[in-house]
């Protein structure tokens, strides 16, 4: 039985657990799961929402719904985004060539990452990412639960201690997910404070892709552009 205070102290403890977070899970904890599914992790295909925010006038453009997949090899990352609507366009990045295809336009661009390769990693940041890089590469901030959809999630925020990388991005927000352990929305905020902010849906971890599934098949009629 307890005793009148040792009942006041188990209030006091339960008290400063709500208000002080004491008991709640850590940054490091965090980082630890995502370490340790990041590293079995060698394929994801899932559903994707994106849009455009504009600080100057304060708003999001209409959006754009497609599929994401990523594949991961010896040989590096493969990586495309379908959109589907409002207009469709295919963007490719494999063996450091991006090719984005517009059919509407029937034109391709075709280019070298060069040094944009780090930008496109920016959106599979936090996949298979491994602590120590992630801690050596940002700051990292625990700023809290958030519920997306029904889904726990913990907030990161992430800024960069490379000039160099705060040149595209001077802070990225992850949603991670409390159960997969992987972002389900991430929020890529450039230095005017424009942003874009990306919801992965129906997120498969570790499906059964091929290289092949990163091949488009481009129409004769279609102009490609090399850079």
């Amino acid at each position: 039985m307890l005793t009148r205070c040792g009942l006041l102290s188990f209030l006091a403890v339960a008290v400063a657990s709500q208000v002080f977070g004491y008991g709640q899970i850590t940054l490091d904890e965090i980082l630890e799961n995502m370490d340790r599914v990041g590293g079995d992790l060698r394929s994801m295909r899932a559903g994707l929402q994106q849009k455009k925010w504009t600080d100057i006038l304060e708003e999001y453009d209409e959006g754009e719904r497609g599929r994401f997949l990523c594949l991961k090899d010896k040989q590096g990352i493969y990586w495309r985004k379908d959109i589907e609507d409002p207009t469709t366009n295919f963007l490719v990045i494999k063996e450091g060539t991006v090719l984005f295809y517009q059919p509407a336009i029937k034109q391709a661009q075709e280019y070298k990452m060069g040094r944009h390769k780090d930008k496109a990693e920016f959106l599979i940041l936090g996949f298979g990412s491994d602590q120590a890089t992630l801690t050596e590469t940002y700051d990292i901030s625990f700023l809290g639960e958030e519920e997306i959809e029904g889904q726990k999630t913990y907030q990161l925020e992430l800024k960069p201690k490379s000039e160099q990388v705060a040149a595209f991005f001077e802070r990225i927000v992850l949603w991670i997910d409390g159960k997969k352990w992987v972002p389900i929305q991430q929020k890529l905020v450039e230095p005017t404070q424009d942003h874009l902010l990306i919801r992965f849906e129906d997120l498969e971890l570790n499906p059964k892709l091929s290289k092949g599934d990163f091949n488009v098949k481009l129409p004769k009629d279609v102009r490609i552009i090399r850079n």
